[in-house]
């Protein structure tokens, strides 16, 4: 069993919500539980809903989930 993030699944699996605004993000979760940041300084003129799908916040979605991969490489095996 892998616990690598398929991004694929948590952008298929529905629409993301909003959780929180902290330190400079806004923080989304998918329909299977993943949360992520968007920064605030990608946004722009852009607005975000507290419900998106997935597939708008894909880019968000890859990046938090390869900045997790690269933590659980960097963790000691037990």
């Amino acid at each position: 069993m892998s616990d690598r993030i398929e991004v694929k699944d948590h952008v298929k699996a529905g629409e993301c919500e909003f959780v929180s605004a902290r330190a400079g993000n806004l923080w989304y979760r998918t329909a299977l539980g993943f949360e992520f940041p968007v920064p605030f300084s990608d946004m722009g003129d852009a607005s975000f809903a507290a419900r998106e799908k997935g597939i708008l916040l894909m880019r968000y979605i890859r990046r938090h989930a390869d900045v997790v991969e690269a933590a659980r490489q960097t963790q000691p095996a037990n």
